[in-house]
């Protein structure tokens, strides 16, 4: 009887010292991520600025429906901002970057830099106004 309480001691031992492991282990379980914002979804809210930012739009300034729109998505997240321009050639829309820029300015609402978008340009009509289309 000594062998075998000895032989099975090392091993009630070594379960003894990870029970407190595995019921700490699962009382830390921290919860998945919330899912990001599906930002083809936020920018439909800026559909009343394409009159504003499109190329050869003639709206001096944005709707105010533009910038409640614009808002919002500044709001949810600002990143989207970035999205919608990328994005604009897969919707078949040309952008005037100068407008476009000015955006946040006009509705009178801080958004981040545009330059942090990684954005690259070339102009394709008067140097006044930039043009852009993603490819």
């Amino acid at each position: 009887m000594t062998t075998s309480f000895s032989t099975s001691t090392p091993f009630l031992f070594i379960l003894l010292l990870s029970i407190p492991f595995v019921l700490g282990a699962s009382r830390h379980h921290t919860p998945a991520p919330a899912p990001a914002v599906d930002c083809s979804m936020l920018i439909l809210n800026m559909a009343d600025c394409l009159s504003f930012v499109s190329a050869g739009g003639t709206e001096t300034k944005p709707a105010s429906s533009c910038c409640s729109g614009l808002k919002t998505v500044l709001k949810t997240d600002a990143e989207c901002l970035c999205e919608a321009f990328k994005s604009s050639a897969s919707l078949g829309v040309t952008l005037n970057m100068t407008k476009a820029t000015t955006l946040p300015t006009a509705c009178k609402l801080h958004a981040p830099s545009i330059a942090a978008c990684g954005l690259s340009a070339a102009p394709t009509m008067a140097p006044g106004n930039l043009y852009i289309s993603f490819v």
